[in-house]
This record gives C-alpha cells, structure tokens and sequence, in this order.
C-alpha cells in the first residue's frame, strides 16, 4: 500500500511538472544538481570533522609527548587538514614564530578552500531557481492574457475557469522555484556552519601548536634530529 501511495504522489508530481510550463525543466535540474552537491558536501564535512577531532588529539599528543620526527611520520600517514598543516610548521621547526605561522597559513588558505568547494553551486541554486521560477509565472501569465485577448477578438471570451487553470499553472513555476531555493539554501546554512566550526577548531589548533614548537625550540634545540 505505500509503495503504491508513493508512485500516486510521483505521477501526480510529474503531472504538476509537466503543466508548470518550460521554466519547470530548468527548476528540476537546478534541484537534482542542488541534490547532490548538497548530499556530497554534508557526507564530505561530516567525515572532515570526524577525522578531525581523531587525528588532532594523536597528533598533538605526539608533539607533546614524542619526537618531532615521529610526529612528521605521523603527518604523512594520515590524512586531514590538520595533519597538513601541521606536518608545514614542523618542517619550519627551529625557525621564528613567524616564519612557522606563515608556513601554515599557507597551507591553511588551500585546505578552507577545499572545505568551501562547490558551494559556489549551491549559491548559484538558490538565486537562480527563484529567478528562474518568477520568469515562468510572468511567462505563463502573458500567455493566459494574450489568449484572453485572442479569445475576446473573436467574440469568444475565454471562461473564469480556463483563465484560473492557466494561472495556477503559471504561479506553480514560482512555487517550485521557492521550493528548491529554500531546500537549497538549508543545505548552504547547514554546511556553512560545519565550515565555520572546522575552520575555527584548525585556527585554535594552529595558535597551540605556534606555541609548543617555540617551547620545544627553547627546551631542546636538537630535538628535530632526536
């Protein structure tokens, strides 16, 4: 019984599509496209994160704890933001604050980018779909009065029921494209958010790190070849 309510609900969707006019094509593709870069960045962050917060707590308990080539060793097999940027400022080791703060943050701009990548897309979705779903609705309404006035011509007035199924029609465009950018624009707030965390998290972590390579420099000097 469900499988059968659900294709009820999907051929009356295609239906709805069908009659929205040709403004509707654009809309659903905008949708599927939103679909997948959405599914793809939430399922990316989410294993960033988790990732993240396993591979850091090794990794600096390691700097504290262990060698700085073990600690290296340990930047190259995993595989994380953290772990990059990490593996740049002890490459710097013995070097001034400043120079290990700069070999990060270069590593850090290219690692943010990655984590904001394809959300340019989603950004895309959801100012276009509106546009996209107003411009159907003036198309379709120009239609429906142009045949109002075609009708009226030729002593044949169109009926109140003809001009309403037309203009439904035309405001359903707008209605699909509201839709996809609302759903759209949840799925950007939500990775925007994750970004921000990790983001955060790895600039906290780059401030502690600065701090205990200066200290390890000062306590022992020839620890890098230890």
């Amino acid at each position: 019984m469900g499988v059968r309510k659900m294709m009820v609900i999907v051929f009356n969707l295609w239906q709805l599509i069908l009659k929205g006019g040709p403004m509707m094509w654009p809309i659903v593709f905008l949708s599927v496209v939103a679909l997948a870069v959405g599914m793809e960045r939430v399922f990316f962050l989410s294993s960033m994160e988790k990732s993240l917060k396993a591979h850091k707590a090794d990794l600096m308990r390691s700097l504290q704890q262990d060698s700085i080539k073990h600690t290296l060793g340990l930047c190259e097999s995993y595989k994380s933001p953290f772990s990059r940027i990490l593996k740049a400022a002890i490459l710097k080791f013995g070097n001034s604050p400043e120079v290990i703060k700069t070999a990060m943050e270069e590593v850090f701009v290219y690692e943010t980018y990655l984590l904001r990548e394809r959300m340019g897309v989603l950004s895309f979705v959801i100012n276009v779909s509106v546009l996209i779903g107003l411009l159907g609705t003036v198309i379709g309404l120009t239609v429906v009065f142009h045949s109002v006035q075609v009708r009226a011509n030729v002593l044949n007035p169109l009926g109140v029921g003809d001009m309403a199924v037309g203009i439904w029609q035309a405001l359903f465009s707008t209605i699909a494209g509201l839709v996809v950018c609302i759903l759209s624009f949840s799925v950007y707030s939500f990775c925007v958010s994750r970004i921000n965390n990790v983001i955060a998290d790895l600039q906290i972590a780059m401030a502690r790190v600065v701090h205990i390579l200066v200290q390890l420099a000062e306590l022992n000097p020839n620890q890098e070849e230890s």
